[in-house]
Order: structure tokens, then sequence, then C-alpha cells
């Protein structure tokens, strides 16, 4: 029996009178109950028939002195309710109770806690409950809380008195017999105590049972049969507790007398106290009866193991079924005809535990016809669809095993009969043309949705036209068999659309064929989609609905003329007579303008654009037909013509002044009449209009330094002075005006790269015009270098040979001059068919190099020089004639030499490595070289790499040298 001493602060209990504390914890699967007394008493031993039952105060137990000196020993009893402990497993119960003083403190003293019978009226020293149990010992005091708290495990005895059903539990506190006079070993309890407990309620199980077939669980008698796979083994649970949520099931299996062969897995939870597991059946050989059961797991306990299921595995497949046909040979001959049914037959083939077939077309098995008894055939009743059928099939035994799929493949006459459907309406007559290419056919039946077939004869030619009224809107379906004599011989079936929407026509708008034209007066005929109509409603575009009526006929003639080109839908409902609306007629068409039309991506019909003298270009086009000449007029000036390519054509036109310009376009057609004019007016700035000749606009010219000359010519009649500002200088510069408007002034650029200059001129009363941003570039003189070397990574070494790209603005270079590190000047031509010019040099020192180069014109100018600084690294250079880097050479079994050359001063040997292969050495003579020869033993690709070693162990830079070897 455990018992121990707690600390006040280490409780996390409720201790007061006639409480109870329930939590819960979902996750953990049970419930902590915090019990208090019903009732309490103690005993006196100087009162030894006086009964102290329920009293006020704290519980004395063992000895005290009365306020007269007289020594009285005491023993305390408290009773608790543990009806709710009933059916519970119990996993922790510690009985808690106070100190509410102590004789002594200093020294530990033991305390002992009693199962007693219960308290009575009587109850007193003389008449004392019987103890039954000591249920443990602490000691008190000894400690630096003390008074402090006492707490004892009583978790065995608690759970046996819930086995047994006992209602009630009570206890005795009292100081061991030894102690029990002893004044020092005497205390207060506080008359209080709490029995914590964690306790739980068993799940139970409700069902178990194979998710497939749904909850199915064979007996021994008949087990369920199994496929030799994978199944879902299933169990339910249930528990009084009301947190218990969550079940997960263990699940165990093992052949019918073979337990000891029993195996078991744990299953996953879900919803509804629910947990499954997958079970290997192709485990258990052929014909094997398998037990199987399961208990739930609410976390915390298991349930008992319920009722066992029985199934019996079935490790064979059954064997591939027959089908077979009348009707429907398998012979490779047409057979039957289109629509007409046939009977096919599946037979099980041998295996007599097929329940059922599963069949389809071709390959696809989707339906299911179940078998009137085990092992029996089945009849499929089938009408072809098309010429060539693939029917598929596979039997299914009880076990669910599939066989292998049967094909059967036959063809089918082409005799469904051809129908063409004249639709005239809801409750309009429509009819039917009906033929077909079979030959001795007598008489066709049709039938339309669920109405009785009706027949009618065919002519001589196997054809036959029959008047039919459709009495609904929406799909119908309508079905035809053609038959000689009695026999039917072909059948069609068709959902017919049967619409009530109004026809509408038109001579003048019909799309594609007759667009409609401005101007020009059509008209729209609207014939009825049903019965008793009386009136039209119709609307253009997205208008309100309008109305016309109709005639006695249940036509209307709508006359429209279009103002404006477009795309037009016509929307058109017909009115009965009873307001009833049909659907809606959408009746599309085009309408195009007579006139031109005038578009330009140079001067706008918004904003200002261009200037006086800037040249613009502008497009006319026309749906219109038979397009001879375009003649087109700026203001008032003469009438031009410019000849169209197909119906388009474009001319450039220059305006004379700023502001409003306007440009009229007439289009000639071919019988020399005329279209309406067009009117397209735009707006020219009045900003001052830019030239020059060493500096185009939006183009390259010059160079800093070189001046160029720029003209500033007037947007506007009466300009004084010009205002300009070139980008990077920032101070506006005043000129002025000569007598015919212009000026013209120099400019030498200070940068390279794009440039703006901003003008604005002012007339003689201040105004000023608008800005004209005049943007031109300023060629950039130096010589550009691009390389892999760079001045921040060192590459190469000494002998190796780098390469620089050089290109420059300035056009009139014919000749790139090029030094290394201040040596000699060299010189290479210019390519003209590249842009960039390379440029090889042998690397000849360590560490920090400088590469300059300048251009030089064919008149003996240089560009600026352009020093490009770069690291050497220390790395060798290897070389091979046998095998060039990066080329296909050689073959497998083909030495070739390697040359290895040093990077940098001091080598004496060189480290290496084939293909990451293990490192191998080969000292380097006086000149820092040595040579390697490598035999390869496979093709394709393959890469040394090298370093060097100077004699006080410094390792130079790696390289790698990549090579690739021929096939054969």
């Amino acid at each position: 029996m455990r018992a121990r001493r707690l600390l006040a602060g280490s409780l996390g209990i409720v201790l007061g009178a006639g409480l109870v504390s329930v939590t819960a914890t979902p996750a953990q699967a049970y419930q902590q109950w915090d019990v208090t007394k019903s009732g309490w008493a103690y005993t006196d031993s100087q009162l030894p028939k006086k009964s102290f039952v329920n009293p006020s105060g704290d519980a004395p137990i063992g000895a005290w002195a009365d306020a007269g000196g007289k020594k009285h020993k005491s023993r305390s009893y408290f009773s608790f309710d543990i009806t709710r402990f009933s059916g519970a497993v119990i996993h922790k119960a510690d009985l808690v109770i106070a100190e509410g003083s102590a004789a002594d403190c200093t020294s530990a003293q033991p305390v002992e806690l009693w199962r007693t019978d219960a308290i009575k009226a009587t109850t007193s020293w003389d008449s004392a409950p019987r103890r039954r149990e000591l249920l443990g010992t602490v000691q008190a005091g000894g400690e630096a809380t003390c008074p402090g708290y006492l707490a004892w495990d009583i978790m065995p005895a608690l759970q046996k008195l819930a086995k047994q059903g006992v209602k009630t539990l009570t206890v005795e506190f009292r100081v061991p017999h030894g102690y029990e006079g002893d004044l020092s070993h005497g205390r207060k309890l506080r008359p209080y105590p709490s029995i914590r407990t964690e306790a739980n309620h068993t799940p139970t199980v409700t069902q178990i049972g194979l998710e497939f077939p749904s909850w199915s669980c064979g007996t021994r008698d008949k087990p369920q049969p199994v496929g030799a796979r994978n199944y879902t083994l299933m169990v339910r649970g249930a528990d009084v507790d009301p947190y218990d949520y969550d079940y997960w099931g263990q699940f165990a299996a093992w052949p019918v007398g073979h337990e000891e062969q029993r195996s078991e897995l744990s299953g996953s939870s879900y919803s509804g106290a629910l947990s499954k597991a997958t079970w290997d059946m192709g485990q258990y050989p052929h014909g094997t009866v398998v037990t199987w059961t399961a208990r739930a797991y609410d976390g915390h306990d298991y349930s008992s193991w319920a009722k066992p299921c029985f199934v019996k595995v079935d490790g064979e497949r059954p064997a591939t079924p027959l089908i077979s046909s009348v009707k429907y040979p398998d012979d490779g001959e047409s057979h039957g005809g289109s629509g007409v049914p046939g009977t096919f037959t599946f037979k099980a083939n041998g295996s007599k535990d097929v329940v059922g077939y599963y069949w389809g077309r071709f390959g696809e098995t989707y339906n299911y016809i179940a078998a009137p008894q085990p092992g029996a055939d089945v009849t499929l009743e089938y009408t072809p669809t098309s010429f060539v059928e693939y029917l598929s099939v596979r039997s299914v035994d009880s076990a669910s095993n599939s066989s292998e799929v049967a094909e059967y493949d036959f063809f089918v006459k082409s005799t469904a009969p051809g129908v063409r459907v004249t639709m005239g309406g809801v409750g309009l007559p429509s009819q039917l043309a009906i033929s077909t290419n079979v030959e001795g056919v007598t008489e066709f039946g049709y039938r339309i949705g669920d109405g009785a077939e009706a027949r009618v004869p065919a002519d001589a030619d196997g054809t036959t036209v029959v008047p039919v009224v459709f009495t609904q809107s929406g799909l119908v379906r309508l079905q035809v068999r053609s038959y000689v004599g009695a026999e039917m011989v072909g059948a069609y079936t068709e959902d017919v659309q049967v619409r009530d929407t109004p026809i509408v026509e038109s001579a003048d708008f019909v799309f594609p064929d007759h667009d409609g034209v401005v101007d020009r007066a059509g008209s729209f005929t609207f014939r009825p989609g049903r019965t008793g109509v009386v009136a039209y409603e119709y609307a253009f575009q997205y208008d309100e609905f309008q109305r016309v009526e109709a005639a006695a006929d249940g036509t209307a003639v709508l006359p429209w003329t279009p103002t404006e080109p477009n795309w037009y839908t016509l929307n058109v409902r017909s009115i009965s007579a009873d307001g009833t609306a049909s659907e809606t007629e959408q009746y599309q068409f085009n309408v195009i303008d007579t006139k031109p039309t005038v578009s330009s991506s140079d001067y706008y019909e918004f904003g200002a654009w261009g200037g006086v003298g800037i040249p613009g270009e502008f497009n006319f086009d026309t749906a219109m037909p038979d397009v001879d000449a375009y003649l087109y007029r700026l203001d008032d000036g003469p009438e031009q013509t410019v000849d169209p390519e197909y119906s388009w054509a474009r001319a450039t036109i220059t305006p004379e002044h700023s502001g409003s310009n306007t440009l009229t376009v007439r289009t000639r057609f071919l019988d020399g009449s005329f279209s309406p004019t067009r009117t397209y007016t735009f707006e020219v700035s009045d900003a001052p209009v830019v030239t020059s000749s060493e500096y185009p606009e939006n183009g390259d010219g010059g160079q800093p330094g070189q001046p160029g000359r720029f003209t500033f010519n007037p947007g506007r009649s009466d300009v004084v002075e010009y205002r300009y500002v070139l980008e990077y200088s920032g101070e506006e510069q005043v000129v002025a005006a000569g007598p015919d408007g212009k000026a013209t002034i120099e400019i030498a650029p200070t940068h390279d790269g794009s440039t703006l200059l901003t003008v604005t001129s002012r007339s003689a009363d201040g105004t000023a015009s608008a800005e004209r941003r005049y943007y031109f570039r300023v060629r950039d003189p130096r010589v550009n270098v691009s390389s892999v070397y760079d001045e921040y990574t060192p590459r190469g070494g000494i002998g190796t040979v780098g390469r620089f790209g050089v290109d420059t603005e300035i056009g009139e270079v014919k000749t790139y001059e090029y030094q290394l590190n201040g040596g000699a000047w060299q010189s290479v031509p210019k390519e003209t068919d590249a842009l960039v010019t390379d440029i090889s040099v042998t690397m000849d020192r360590n560490g920090a190099n400088v590469f300059s180069v300048r251009g030089r014109t064919e008149a003996g100018e240089y560009t600026p020089q352009t020093d490009y600084p770069f690291l050497v690294g220390t790395a060798p250079r290897v070389s091979s004639t046998a095998y060039p880097e990066g080329q296909w050479a050689g073959g497998v079994g083909e030495p070739g030499d390697f040359t290895f050359t040093q990077g940098g001063p001091g080598v004496v040997e060189f480290e290496y490595t084939v293909d990451n292969g293990e490192p191998a050495t080969v000292a380097a003579n006086a000149a820092g070289v040595a040579t390697l020869t490598y035999t390869p033993t496979s093709a394709s690709s393959h890469t040394i790499s090298v370093r060097g070693r100077t004699a006080d162990g410094v390792w130079s830079d790696p390289t790698n040298y990549y090579f690739l070897v021929n096939f054969s």
C-alpha cells in the first residue's frame, strides 16, 4: 500500500464541505472526480460513551489536553459516497486532508488511514466502527510546511469496492497505537477531506464487420467469402462516459483451429465511434476459414473482445466467361440491323461460384447483372448503336473475385432509316422525310415522345413523307423504324429540339450574304412558331421591347432604316391571345456605313499631336464594295486622290498650320458614284519643330564635345523668340527668331547617352507655345570591354590565352589597338560583320593585370583609351595534340600525351585526377612542365583536373581540361 506526504502548493484540488468537482479530458478518455465527505465523526477517550457526529470544528487525532490539563485521545472518521465508481476502472485515487494544527512539527510522525465500517448515530469511543484494512501510513511534520497536507494512495481499495458495488467508503484517521497516548503526536485535521480520482468506464463493442459487403459478419457454419486481397475490418464502440467520442479498434485474426497463429493490428479512428483497419486476406491459403474479432479502446481502457466473425478465403479467380448470340454471332459477318435488339448469353464457363456479370462496351465493364443462382447463365437484351460493336464481360464470384475480361466483337448491318425533320413549330405542321437503303421495306413506324407508334407505307423507292404536329416545346424523343412485313429491320432515334420561337426573315439584312446599309430602308418578316399568335414584341440590341400586331395568318412585317453602322441583334418573341410569350429568337445581322472610316496613329481626334510640317499617315477604309478611289481634302486645300489596296488606302499628309485641322474624305465607286463625306478633325500642336542633321531626333549622332546645329521652326505665325533647356544643364536659354520665324543654335553636348532638348516659343505678347521635347542620343566614344576575366576572381595562369571582346559606338573606328600591362601596342581590324571584335592575349604574369584598348579611325583619330583591370591566377595550362580540348578525337585504347605547364613560377610537381578518380602526381622539369600519357578506357566525355605544387608546398589554383573520346 502506497502513502505519501503532499505539500499544499502541489495540490490542484478543491477541499470544501459537500463539494464534488468533476473535469473531463477527452483525449485521455477518463474523468476526474474530487469526492468530498458525506458525513464525519470523532471519538473521545475521556467521554467513551458520547457520540460526536458531524460536529463543528477540526477533527482531532491522537492525544490532546483540555483546558484543565486532562489528557484525551481521539480518532476521526469520514464517510464518502462512492456510488459513481460502480463499474468504473479507477486509474488514480488519492485521499487528501489538510492539517489544522500539530503538537510538534519538528519531527516526522506517523498517521494511519484505515477503512472501517460505516459511521452511526451512536458512534463513540466504546462503540467505534470496526476496522477492515489499513490503507496506509504517512509521516506528518518534520517539514517547513507544517501544518500541511496529508495524502494516501487508496486506488487499490477504491477499485475493489467499486467492483463489489459498495456505495459508501468510511475511513478512520488515527495515530498508531504505540504513539496514540503521546501528547507530542497529537494533531487536528481540517474536516474537509477529498478523494481525487481519475476514472473511466470501459467501452463496449456494438458491432463488428467487413466494410464490404456492408458490415458483413459470417458465422462458423456460413463464413463470409473473401478474396485473397486487402479487406477493411470495422468495429463500432460505445461508452457511458459523455466525453468519450473517439475509439480505436484492436483487431485480431487467426485460422480456425490455429489460435497460435493469432495476429493483432491496431485500427484508425473515424467519426461516429468507428475504427477501421486493413487486413491482408492474401496471407492465408485458398480455402482457409479465418476467425477475426475486435475490441474497442477509448484511449484508456479496452473493451472485451467481440463475438468473432468468420471469413473463407477464396484465392482463385473465376474462369473467363463465354458469350454467345444467335442474332449477332461473332463470325466476322454483319447481322441484324441498326437499332435491332439482340439477345446475348453470358456463361460461367465452369465456375460454380459466379454470382453475376459486369458488362459494357469497348473494354469498359460498368453494368451489373446478377445470376439467378451461383454458376447460372444470364441473358442480356442489347440494342447495338454502331456498325462495329465490342461487348466486354467479366464474371464475379461471391468473394468479389473478377475473371479476365472477355471481348465479344460483332458487326451490325447498316439498316437505320434516314430521317429529315422539317420543323414548323409548336402545334404547327411539321414533316418527317423518311428513307431506307434496305430492299423490301414495306412500311415505316414512327413514335413521338411517349405516344404510340404509327405505321405508314413505304413508297416503291423506299421513301415517304409524313406530316406531323409537335404539341410541346423542348427535347422530344423521335423514334423511327423500318419493317419488311412484320419484321423490324432497322431503327433510328433522335432527340428533336422543338421550339415555339418565331421565324425571322429579311431580304435586306442577311448575314453574311447581304449587309444592311446606313440610311437604306429595309424590312423584317416575322412568322409564327406556334398557333394562336396575335402579335410580336421586338427589340434591337438592349432596347425596350415594342409591339407589332400580326395579320390573320400570324405574320407581321417590320420596316426599319438603320442610322448607325453596327453588328445588331434583333430579339423577337410572339404573343398569343392570352398574353403568353414564346421563347425569344435572336436574329443577328450587320449594318455597314456608306461613309469611309478615317484613322491615324500620328494625328488622333483627341489631344494635340505632331506639329507644323511634321507629316502623318492617315488610313481610309470602308465596308462598301466596288471601291474605285478615295478623295480627300485638308482644310481648304485641293482635293486629292489615292488608289486603294483592296478596300483600304493610306495617305501621307503634312499639316501647314497648328490648331484645328479638318480632313474630309469620300469614296468613289466603280460606277462613278460617291459616298457621303466623312469629316475627320484633328489638332496640330503649336510647339516648335526641331531639326538637326548632326543629332537627328531619336537617333545617334556626334559624341561629347562635338557641336551640332539645331534649327527651331515656328509652330505659329507670331513667334519672336525661342526658349530652350538642355537636359543636363538645367539652364534656360533664349534665342530670337528671325524674320521667317526660325532660329538656329549650336550645341556641343558634354555627356554621352540619351539627351533631351526642351523648346518653347513666345509671341510678341508673351504667349507661350506648347513644349517640344526633342530626344537625341550622343554616342559614347569609349571602347567597351567584356571578358570572363575580371578584377574580382583570379582565373587561369601564366601562359593561358584569354579572350576580350571589344566594341564601340563610333562607327568611324576601323582598327583597335591594344596592349597588355603597358607592353607594346598591337592592332587588330574591327569586325565588319559582328558587333564585337575578339582579341586574344597570352597571360604573362600572375595577379593584377591591365588590358588597354583604343579605337582608331581611318583618318588616324583615336578614341579615349579604356583600361580594363583583371586578375590572373596560378592555374596550370593543359594541352594535348592527340585529344584537343572540347573536341572529339582518338578512341578507346589509343594513348595520348597531355602537357602540364606551370601557371606560376616554382612548380615542382603536378597533381591530377581523371574523371574524379584517385589523385596521382607527376614531377615537373626545371621549366615547370610535365607530360602525362593517358589511354582512355571508355568513350564519351572525360575530364582531367590538375593543380601544381611549389617546392615550399604551396598549391596553385586548379584547372579542368575537358575532352571527348570517339566511340570507334
